[in-house]
């Protein structure tokens, strides 16, 4: 089994020490990495969050990640897309607050990349960001949180999508778009003006745009699929697999950044604090889904996503928490599933598959 950290966001006493922070400092000597450190170009790939959002990882957290790895000898900066850096101070993250350098991903033009050729759907390369790949350890902090596309997001998300330049993220999205889920042959919209599809949809995400096509956007679709029923000429046939897609793509490319850290290079500390449904690209933040949980950390990828949803409780659900266009459906699953319609799951089940880590692990408490 691999070994899972744990710190609860509860207390036992009232003391500074039985807080999160607290027990961070704990979790970074128990991760045993520290000897890997020395001279070492240390990345620590984080969100940086967006406009006025203020709930991903808090700067006293990660200015202490920062402090452990310089006591250890290491040369750490703090890594995420061209805009989020560009921003970050908005939100209080400076490298004068943190302890290091704040550096774009692929540099000031978002042109820093290494290619890697792939065969997966509609896609054909990955452009991976340049300053990570050049890397000689990565640390993974992330929010765990919900998301449109893959249901949730945390350590795997923030490698897959977050080690890609902007083009790269757009294409691994439309790999949702790669299989045709509406026959335009069929389709009467244009010649006696049916729109009961978009009209009837619960979430507002299908459109006829400009370009004469139905659009549907997956990032807010939560795959009740009545749209395929109520079309009376039959012309949509969305599948609720192909949101797996992307969760079978984020793990390929969590695979090929991982490779080059090889030998136990890499490490992934996720807060489950600030629980919320969307993503923090959003540039917003909303109310908390579940009360927080507390830090999760592994040398295993798999295993401390798994760890992570599996401490998100649907039953734990706080009141009046459920915002504007998202519906809490009656269906089996996780409470990320219910509202996105999306086992979140897959993703950690396809990087156990990649041989990324394993889903069998073993909580040790802080």
């Amino acid at each position: 089994m691999s070994k899972v950290l744990f710190a609860s966001a509860r207390m036992s006493e009232l003391t500074w020490k039985q807080t999160l922070p607290g027990k961070l400092d704990i979790i970074l000597e128990r991760l045993d990495f520290a000897e890997k450190l020395k001279d070492k170009k240390v990345c620590v790939k984080m969100h940086l969050g967006g406009n006025v959002g203020y709930s991903t990882i808090h700067p006293v957290f990660v200015r202490r990640v920062i402090s452990f790895i310089k006591a250890a000898g290491g040369k750490p900066f703090i890594t995420d897309n061209l805009h989020w850096v560009l921003t970050a101070a908005e939100r209080g993250y400076t490298p004068e607050v943190l302890g290091c350098p704040i550096i774009p991903e692929a540099g000031l033009n978002d042109k820093y990349v290494y290619t890697h050729k792939i065969n997966y759907k509609n896609l054909e390369e990955f452009q991976i960001a340049g300053e990570i790949w050049d890397s000689d350890f990565l640390v993974c902090l992330a929010h765990a949180k919900g998301h449109g596309n893959s249901g949730y997001g945390g350590s795997i998300k923030n490698i897959a999508l977050g080690s890609m330049v902007a083009k790269s993220r757009h294409c691994m999205h439309m790999v949702q778009h790669a299989e045709t889920y509406w026959d335009a042959s069929k389709c009467t919209h244009y010649i006696d003006g049916c729109n009961l599809c978009v009209e009837n949809c619960k979430v507002k995400c299908m459109r006829f745009a400009d370009d004469k096509k139905l659009h549907v956007g997956f990032h807010e679709c939560n795959f009740c699929l009545e749209c395929n029923e109520i079309c009376p000429q039959g012309a949509l046939s969305i599948r609720e697999e192909i949101a797996h897609d992307f969760q079978e793509v984020m793990a390929i490319a969590t695979e090929i950044v991982l490779n080059r850290f090889p030998n136990g290079n890499a490490t992934f500390i996720n807060f489950a604090i600030d629980i919320t449904p969307l993503c923090d690209c959003a540039g917003m933040t909303t109310p908390s889904l579940v009360p927080d949980i507390g830090i999760f950390a592994s040398n295993d990828i798999v295993a401390v996503e798994k760890a992570t949803l599996d401490s998100i409780d649907y039953r734990n659900l706080l009141p009046n928490t459920i915002i504007p266009w998202l519906i809490l459906r009656n269906i089996e699953g996780h409470l990320f599933k219910k509202i996105h319609g999306v086992d979140p799951y897959v993703q950690v089940y396809a990087c156990e598959r990649r041989g990324l880590g394993s889903t069998n692990y073993e909580i040790e408490e802080i």
